[in-house]
């Protein structure tokens, strides 16, 4: 006797690979929409008559990470980095720590 079983159609095999690289992506911080970088301006003790007088915390997606002398805008205000700390990312978060300063065009 043989048996009548119901046709199983298979699904269709997905690609690994997209999978593969969009977790590699995320897992070196190159997201879609760049690197996460954390931005630190310490104001001076004796502000310039244009230099923000407080302290400020941002985070910004570059498609590259700024180098030192590189020039940010933000809120109308040009940031000179002057320094870059890298990290080794594990974990989805940022890449890098910039400290800026104050940069007046003269």
């Amino acid at each position: 006797m043989t048996q009548n079983r119901p046709s199983r159609k298979s699904a269709p095999k997905r690609s690994t690979a997209s999978k593969s690289t969009s977790a590699r992506a995320k897992s070196t911080g190159a997201l879609d929409s760049g690197f996460k970088v954390q931005i630190m301006y310490r104001a001076p003790k004796v502000p310039t008559q244009r230099s923000p007088r407080e302290d400020a915390l941002w985070f910004a997606n570059y498609p590259i990470i700024p180098r030192v002398g590189d020039c940010l805008f933000r809120d109308g205000v040009y940031y000179r980095v002057e320094r870059v700390y890298l990290y080794e990312n594990t974990m989805p978060g940022w890449c890098a720590d910039l400290e800026v300063s104050y940069f007046g065009r003269q």
